[in-house]
């Protein structure tokens, strides 16, 4: 919008303010739709997932730099904890059955764990890794190796 002498008023200087408050409101708007969509595709992709036939040399890769390293767990899965039916709330409050509010990929993963690495004297324990806002944000499953006597 253009100013010229006849039109220049406070109202016509308030209405563009407005005009343009509101288009990128809705540009803003837009935006959200298509990352909110995306998010979307992504979960879905998540939850359809499975565990891949190479997933033991995965881990034993990890296994291996993060002992070379002197670290006594590897972090084996991050994903947002609003993405579990429970939004996270059974590990975050330490419920010795967290498992069992797992779907999806999380719980083919930690059925994986359970039929392949628990007999080779792996434990795996899930916590929440991040916390934007005071919030729980992504749950991490850490997969551990050490005796519970050790220091």
């Amino acid at each position: 919008m253009s100013f010229t002498g006849n039109t220049l008023s406070a109202d016509a200087v308030r209405a563009y303010l407005r005009s343009r408050k509101e288009e990128e409101a809705a540009k803003q708007r837009a935006h959200e739709g298509v990352v909110k969509a995306e998010r979307e595709k992504l979960h879905q992709a998540f939850l359809e997932r499975e565990v891949q036939p190479e997933a033991m040399d995965r881990i034993a890769t990890l296994v291996r730099k993060t002992v070379e390293i002197g670290e006594k767990q590897a972090l084996v899965l991050q994903f947002p904890s609003d993405w579990l039916p429970d939004q996270g709330r059974a590990i975050t409050n330490h419920d010795k059955n967290w498992q069992q509010k797992l779907d999806g990929f999380p719980k083919r993963a930690y059925d994986f764990f359970a039929r392949e690495l628990e007999p080779r004297g792996f434990q795996i324990r899930a916590e929440i890794v991040s916390w934007p806002g005071g919030m729980p944000g992504d749950v991490g499953f850490y997969l551990t190796w050490k005796r519970p006597d050790e220091a």
